[in-house]
């Protein structure tokens, strides 16, 4: 099956009244079982230094510092233009993450409650966007991403920490959204304003995905109050398409 170029109209439409869309496949082969081993090296090393996440979710954030083959899929892959089409002509990498929901049962440990990408840190204009990519088979049964159509509209809500011990953060939702449910290779892509959330992996397998969240190349972002800094500030930015504003005192 060859990976998707180019969105629909109708793609682009429920991107905008919704607040999210499937994408369709954007990884081939090659790239699904490169990333699946860039995955593993990084799933190894966290549980060769903490055993007990076993059966809880590892998370390695910001990889493209670490891997070539990340950061070129991350710069370069179909996404990028998809993406163009539904934030702005001058694109900029933000944010990317492995995420594996290990097998956990009812424990309850790899639940990831609702929320919005942006009530973490906060973007200007919000019209940031994730693709979320599921480097396995993903349904309701082993923690697909759920997602609440429409709740962009309401704007950045407030957020509360789950727990005293939790850095997740959540905020209370009615009903159980729609399921994202994807092939491996597939992704799902939603705003910045959008609530989502995944729930347990009843399997007996790690499920495994990557997302990655790009925004306007002339936004700004605020962590947690924190003043407002151009996106091109963070050492985490990568701008992949077009160019960003040059700073008065370059």
């Amino acid at each position: 099956m060859s990976v998707v170029t180019s969105l629909t109209e109708s793609q682009r439409e429920q991107y905008r009244t919704e607040g999210w869309v499937m994408l369709g496949r954007i990884m081939d082969d090659a790239t699904l079982e490169r990333m699946r081993a860039e995955e593993l090296r990084f799933r190894q090393l966290r549980l060769a230094k903490d055993p007990a996440l076993c059966n809880q979710t590892i998370f390695a954030s910001q990889v493209c510092h670490m891997s070539e083959m990340v950061r070129r899929f991350c710069a370069t892959g179909p996404q990028v233009e998809l993406a163009r089409q539904l934030v702005a002509p001058d694109l900029a990498l933000w944010f990317n993450q492995f995420v594996t929901k290990n097998p956990d049962g009812d424990s309850g440990r790899s639940e990831f409650p609702w929320h919005q990408d942006n009530g973490y840190v906060a973007i200007d204009p919000p019209t940031n966007i994730t693709i979320w990519v599921a480097l396995d088979d993903v349904d309701e049964r082993n923690g697909c991403v759920w997602v609440v159509p429409r709740s962009h509209e309401k704007g950045l809500l407030d957020h509360r920490r789950k727990s005293e011990d939790s850095w997740h953060l959540t905020l209370p939702v009615e009903g159980d959204g729609q399921p994202a449910i994807l092939k491996a290779g597939e992704a799902v892509a939603f705003t910045g304003l959008t609530l989502h959330r995944s729930k347990l992996n009843h399997t007996n397998r790690p499920r495994r995905a990557f997302f990655m969240e790009y925004a306007d190349a002339r936004s700004r972002y605020s962590r947690q109050g924190e003043p407002w800094k151009p996106v091109t500030d963070s050492s985490n930015t990568w701008i992949v398409a077009g160019a960003a504003p040059i700073p008065d005192d370059f």
